[in-house]
């Protein structure tokens, strides 16, 4: 009987290619179902939604992003705020004040989630 790593194909760098080629191709139209996924009537839809397009690190769905932010869903507040910092974790952070805003609760909330968001990382990093 032969042992698992004698039936497990070599990869040659040409296939790489090929795999990421593959991904590529699958991207777009998985951004764009992701995009109408923010706005689907189940909250945790639109929580695996936001999720997932911080995962993809598209800097073009940030624009989808943000507004969640001000939104009064918690839990969609923070995957958002979590998928612009993955999109932006290469990109300097621009998160447009909430200053201008006419109701002071979005601040609150954009604060909110970004502050959860910095706990979270300082914890994942001293780990």
């Amino acid at each position: 009987m032969e042992g698992i790593a004698g039936s497990t194909p070599v990869r040659t760098m040409e296939s790489h290619v090929v795999s990421v080629t593959a991904v590529q191709k699958f991207q777009k139209p998985l951004v764009e179902y992701l995009i109408n996924g923010l706005d689907d009537n189940d909250k945790w839809v639109r929580v695996m939604a936001a999720e997932l397009l911080g995962a993809l690190g598209d800097p073009r769905t940030a624009k989808y992003l943000q507004p969640l932010l001000a939104g009064w869903d918690s839990d969609l507040r923070l995957a958002a705020a979590r998928s612009l910092a993955r999109i932006r974790s290469s990109q300097p952070a621009v998160i447009p004040p909430a200053l201008s805003c006419d109701h002071c609760m979005i601040r609150l909330v954009a604060d909110e989630a970004l502050t959860r968001l910095k706990l979270e990382q300082d914890s994942e990093s001293s780990l």
